[in-house]
């Protein structure tokens, strides 16, 4: 593998890392908020009390949420740099691993669509 490639493949690596990174946070962050109000409703709490330390951690989700747009945009550009400079951009498959840009996740058969009319 050249030295190119190489960098290629540990980049990617790292990026996935930093993608998983912040997905884990953005979810952790809707847990939290979901959780703040649930605790509260399911324990007769004022809607005034934590009001406050909610929206600082909404506000918290939103700029996570920003964030990883601009790690997509950065993943994005990366791959065009690294398709324009000939380096591999792949990384050993694994758990945890996230399927090539523009691929489709594979359907299951779990799901299944209900018509509008039934009841």
């Amino acid at each position: 593998m050249s030295e190119l490639n190489e960098l290629g493949r540990q980049m990617a690596e790292k990026l996935y890392a930093a993608e998983r990174a912040v997905d884990v946070a953005v979810a952790e962050i809707g847990d939290l908020s979901a959780l703040m109000t649930r605790g509260r409703m399911d324990h007769n709490v004022a809607a005034v009390v934590g009001q406050e330390a909610l929206e600082l951690v909404a506000k918290c989700g939103g700029r996570l949420t920003r964030a990883r747009r601009a790690l997509v945009e950065g993943h994005k550009q990366m791959a065009r740099d690294a398709r324009s400079m000939r380096i591999a951009w792949t990384v050993a498959s694994g758990p945890g691993t996230k399927p090539d840009d523009g691929a489709t996740v594979p359907l299951t058969g779990h799901l299944r669509e209900i018509p509008r009319n039934a009841a």
